[in-house]
């Protein structure tokens, strides 16, 4: 970069966007040479050399196939099967034949009204806008444009959907009326917050596996359903290690499938149990419960509500949770922490289940509670009063002995109480439970030796 005088004039020598050395002849006025250099040198590191609007006359949708071929190779494939989406339903038939130094605010704007106006959900229009705006942010660092023109343009306001959290009532109501074959999946979404893929993927080794020994799940990857690939969890944080709370332990090393080996709830010929038959059975046992109808993903939220009223504390529920922060985990349930009311207790079972579950279970069958081995040696801060449970209208006392904390992790004893076997010929159960067996039978979380071999 630099000044040089030939003969009468005055030219200036500088590097382009493209790395190659130009020359551009000004005239006799050395000041007017420098003003010009000075302004050469603004519009390349601003981005705005004359060369960047040559190149911009290309279209966006020509623009679109480049930017897919580079950046989707860099997500989860369910991420860039809805950016897919995005752009051949909404982006790609507004833009797609404008160049793409043609698009303007005014125009993304206009995208906006239309679309929200066709009466698209507002959370679509904004993941769209989004998807536009780093579109335009990556032509702007490739060099195909001087500035975003979407930049600015905010978001649509989304009305608050208020997250409907269970009970404890509600979710021992839930899980002591579910088919016993799923009750073990539900209990590790309630009580572990692992999502729907993740707990698709547990398998006894290797990926998602219990570790009955340290006592934690190590969640390591996730299953995505519509794309069925096995791959990456939702985050980098994701991937994390979640205590396993004794109600938990005592149903996963009582599984079947766990003399087998291979995944913790299998399906139709040893395989993951399909997404689709887990969300019939949870509409099933919704109506037979009768409890709120939420989303089985929701459990994962009833699960940070459970954290939150044990007290624990915001740095232990991010990381049982996965979040990137404690802060965000503040955002989305900081309101919890001083609606929600707290008992001081050491394992969240003991909120839904103070008795232990066998016993609940024997409760509920039987109409009285036998022996049981409770949760925890922990005391909750109200002991001694009654648990009133309005599903069944029955009182219990907490009866927390059995397992001990000890130095070097949590040990319960390897001996416990027998499997409560449900009787399908008593009356009460064959009206609740017998449609779920022989209708799940197909594609249940349990192993093939289990049934029949089948």
């Amino acid at each position: 970069m630099a000044l040089v005088q030939r003969g009468t004039k005055w030219c200036i020598r500088y590097y382009g966007p493209d790395g190659r050395q130009r020359w551009e002849t000004i005239g006799p006025n050395k000041k007017e040479a420098e003003a010009v250099l000075h302004q050469r040198l603004y519009e390349v590191r601003a981005g705005k050399y004359p060369i960047i609007a040559r190149r911009s006359r290309i279209t966006f949708q020509a623009f679109a196939a480049e930017w897919q071929d580079k950046h989707l190779v860099r997500v989860r494939a369910s991420t860039a099967r809805s950016y897919r989406l995005l752009l051949g339903h909404h982006l790609l038939p507004t833009f797609g034949n404008r160049v793409l130094g043609g698009i303007t605010t005014a125009g993304v704007q206009a995208f906006i009204a239309r679309t929200a106006q066709s009466g698209l959900a507002a959370k679509t229009v904004n993941n769209a806008l989004g998807l536009l705006k780093e579109l335009l942010r990556a032509a702007c660092e490739w060099g195909y444009l001087p500035s975003s023109p979407a930049d600015r343009i905010r978001k649509l306001r989304r009305p608050r959907r208020e997250t409907v959290l269970w009970t404890p009532a509600e979710i021992r109501r839930f899980l002591l009326g579910a088919p016993d074959e799923w009750r073990t999946v539900w209990l590790v979404a309630i009580f572990t917050g692992l999502r729907p893929g993740e707990i698709q993927a547990m398998r006894w080794t290797e990926q998602n596996w219990p570790d009955f020994v340290a006592n934690k799940i190590h969640v390591t990857c996730a299953y995505e359903a519509t794309s069925k690939v096995l791959g990456p969890p939702k985050t980098d944080l994701s991937i994390r290690d979640v205590d396993m709370v004794p109600v938990v332990r005592q149903a996963l090393l009582a599984l079947p499938s766990r003399a087998a080996g291979g995944p913790v709830f299998p399906g139709r010929a040893g395989g993951m149990f399909a997404r689709s038959t887990m969300g019939w059975v949870w509409k099933e046992t919704l109506t037979a419960t009768g409890v709120r109808p939420i989303r089985p993903y929701d459990l994962r939220h009833t699960y940070a509500s459970l954290l939150i009223m044990a007290g624990k504390n915001p740095l232990y529920v991010s990381r049982q949770m996965g979040h990137h922060s404690p802060g965000f985990t503040l955002t989305v349930y900081g309101h919890l922490m001083e609606d929600l009311p707290r008992r001081q207790v050491e394992w969240i079972d003991e909120l839904v289940f103070p008795e232990g579950l066998p016993a609940a279970l024997n409760l509920r069958m039987f109409g009285a509670p036998e022996s049981a081995t409770g949760c925890s040696p922990v005391r909750a801060t109200d002991e001694g009063k009654s648990l009133e449970i309005a599903a069944e209208r029955s009182v219990v006392q907490s009866g927390a002995v059995g397992y001990v904390a000890g130095g070097g992790g949590f040990e319960p004893p390897l001996t416990g109480p027998e499997p409560v076997v449900l009787p399908l010929d008593d009356p009460p159960v064959r009206m609740q439970r017998l449609h779920y067996i022989t209708r799940y039978r197909a594609d249940s979380p349990v192993s093939p030796a289990t049934r029949g071999g089948a």
